[in-house]
């Protein structure tokens, strides 16, 4: 994957930094590690990520930074704070896009599951939980499209 519009190329943020070409390129090199190690950028350097482009003849590795992370260090001469997250183990994040009736009737629908179940169950049943127990269900129905029977 090519680096995403939302980040800024290493090399970019060289030029905008003054950093010599030969100097980003030694640092590109040995990867992330060297990049952290560059005087100019190290209260960003640990900021950056790689992406892979794929090339003629195979793939080629690429550094970026967040817009908003460099941005902000320019603007406050900090490194901005990450979001820690709660990671919570063997689950990943889904981001989906619903149209809003059906997440408005999801929510009432969760509300009045929450309002009708046991007082001792009530903190379990979240709208995550339930959205996981809906996609379960939806994966569960179509069992047979995953054997290859149609």
């Amino acid at each position: 994957m090519a680096i995403p519009r939302d980040y800024y190329n290493f090399f970019d943020v060289c030029k905008m930094e003054g950093i010599p070409k030969g100097s980003a390129d030694s640092s590109a090199f040995y990867g992330l590690s060297g990049i952290a190690r560059m005087e100019k950028l190290k209260p960003i350097g640990h900021l950056f990520k790689e992406f892979e482009k794929a090339v003629r003849g195979g793939m080629r590795k690429q550094y970026g930074i967040k817009r908003t992370y460099y941005d902000y260090w320019k603007k406050y001469g900090e490194a901005p704070k990450l979001p820690t997250g709660r990671p919570l183990e063997g689950k990943v994040e889904m981001k989906i896009h619903v149209p809003e009736e059906i997440r408005d009737e999801f929510y009432a629908i969760v509300k009045t599951a929450k309002k009708m179940s046991d007082p001792s169950i009530r903190s379990t049943i979240t709208y995550s939980s339930m959205a996981s127990v809906a996609i379960k269900e939806f994966n569960d129905r179509r069992k047979q499209i995953l054997d290859g029977d149609t």
